[in-house]
């Protein structure tokens, strides 16, 4: 990949216009296709969520006070605490997360009706979101008995502040959007990003069908934003079908469930991808967005983005984001048109997989980096089991290797004193970890004499 030394996370003066839509939403104008604002309903449909218990709708490092002030004066009421109730009932069958955002995209912004027909919208929503009528009936008479609109009035000062990181890097979002409409050879319909509190550090990528369009309308954490979390929310729609074909492989699906267990599928679990299938739903999602980064992102950004996908135990990211530079490349009418080569691509990926990570041999005498051979030293092995789900890592020095990778934006950091060797300023590191299950990666760093707590680090900038 070619060397490139632009952030990609620049900031813009705000070109965007403030707006109130029809029904009193707030909302702004991004651009031609794209506004961002606080979608009522939404606000709704999460605030029953964050009053029924639900965790994700109560991070604990969220300040809720706001909303708990307002509804605490309607515990009385019969509509007020049904809905709580119906959210619990629905929650022991697997109701929230996603599942929340999607059902209340559908919804029109008073909550009394749907955007579309029942029967469009029962064959868009999750089955945990139960049905979409007796809904309906629920969240109407909470809107109502706790004149919703008024506590959202009153709110729109923290929203806001909650948009203030999608105003400030508008550029970057006109860029996304190009770069997502050439990977997936598609042009975009109307989005709407929301944002809200009530969702603490998650995000969920959901889509209004009408029956005819799909228009995009994920919904977002307060007060943060990225290139990779826009594209990644954006992607889902377009991403999942295809992997939906794909589970469908019982060869593939035999290999993954083989290695969906232990320490990744605890891993998993803790990120809400409980099963194998919903593991390929993110992990191709998160191929496709690293791809789409790539058309106007720096190499540093995808080297993070691949790094804290392997911790995560996405095993198979760098081998699949590589495999899609095919079809990005390539002259496909769509992803669709490419699944048959990325199915063969990802089972040769798997069986590749099966023998393990391997260590290098102690007495290995070079390696390559970015096209370029460097003699190598061997400097220690050491036991690292109780780090993550580490158990070995070990270290190599690349000779006189400094000068080609000093100005790669770093995106770890390891202290000196984790190494068996002593550091030198200048010094250039392979890492080899492996894990316990026999699977690993090898992280490359760096010494620039840098500081993190008063404590002397390497720098990592490249993973593989």
């Amino acid at each position: 990949m070619k060397k490139k030394l632009l952030s990609i996370l620049y900031i813009s003066m705000f070109s965007a216009v403030l707006l109130f839509a029809d029904n009193g939403e707030y909302r702004v104008k991004i651009n031609d296709k794209v506004e961002a604002g606080t979608s009522r309903a939404f606000e709704c449909a999460a605030v029953i969520a964050h009053l029924a218990g639900l965790q994700e709708y109560n991070d604990p490092n969220t300040d809720f006070s706001n909303y708990d002030s307002y509804f605490s004066a309607f515990y009385k009421d019969k509509d007020f605490l049904d809905a709580i109730s119906y959210y619990k009932s629905l929650h022991i069958r697997g109701f929230g997360y996603d599942a929340v955002a999607n059902i209340a995209t559908y919804l029109n912004s008073d909550c009394q009706s749907y955007r579309t027909d029942i029967e469009t919208v029962r064959a868009n929503i999750q089955s945990r979101c139960g049905d979409p009528e007796k809904f309906l009936k629920v969240i109407s008479a909470f809107y109502n008995v706790t004149s919703f609109d008024d506590f959202y009035q009153s709110m729109v000062p923290v929203y806001e502040q909650s948009l203030q990181a999608i105003l400030e890097n508008t550029e970057v979002i006109n860029l996304a959007l190009k770069a997502y409409e050439d990977y997936y050879r598609t042009t975009l319909n109307p989005v709407f990003i929301s944002v809200t509190p009530l969702v603490g550090p998650s995000n969920y990528g959901v889509s209004f069908n009408d029956g005819q369009k799909e228009y995009y309308e994920p919904k977002y954490c307060a007060g943060y934003f990225d290139a990779n979390l826009l594209i990644h929310e954006l992607s889902h729609p377009m991403s999942n079908p295809v992997v939906y074909e794909i589970v469908k492989n019982k060869k593939i699906m035999k290999l993954v469930n083989k290695t969906f267990k232990g320490t990744k599928k605890q891993m998993m679990k803790q990120q809400a991808y409980t099963n194998s299938e919903t593991y390929l739903v993110e992990l191709f999602n998160r191929a496709n967005t690293l791809n789409i980064l790539k058309a106007f992102g720096n190499d540093s950004y995808i080297y993070q983005g691949i790094f804290y996908d392997m911790l995560r135990r996405f095993d198979e990211i760098t081998e699949v984001t590589e495999l899609l530079d095919k079809y990005r490349l390539g002259n496909y009418k769509n992803l669709e048109e490419f699944r048959p080569e990325l199915e063969e691509g990802y089972l040769k990926i798997l069986n590749n997989k099966k023998a393990g990570f391997k260590l290098s041999a102690d007495n290995t005498s070079s390696f390559s980096l970015f096209g370029k051979t460097y003699s190598a030293e061997y400097c220690g092995t050491s036991d690292v089991t109780g780090i993550r789900d580490f158990k070995t890592r070990k270290v190599f020095r690349l000779i006189d290797a400094y000068e080609d990778v000093k100005d790669f934006a770093g995106f770890d950091y390891l202290p000196n004193n984790n190494y068996p060797v002593t550091v030198n300023q200048g010094d250039v590191f392979r890492i080899e970890y492996q894990r316990s299950d026999g699977t690993g990666f090898v992280e490359y760093l760096r010494s620039n004499n840098d500081y993190i707590n008063n404590e002397p680090v390497t720098i990592g900038f490249y993973v593989e």
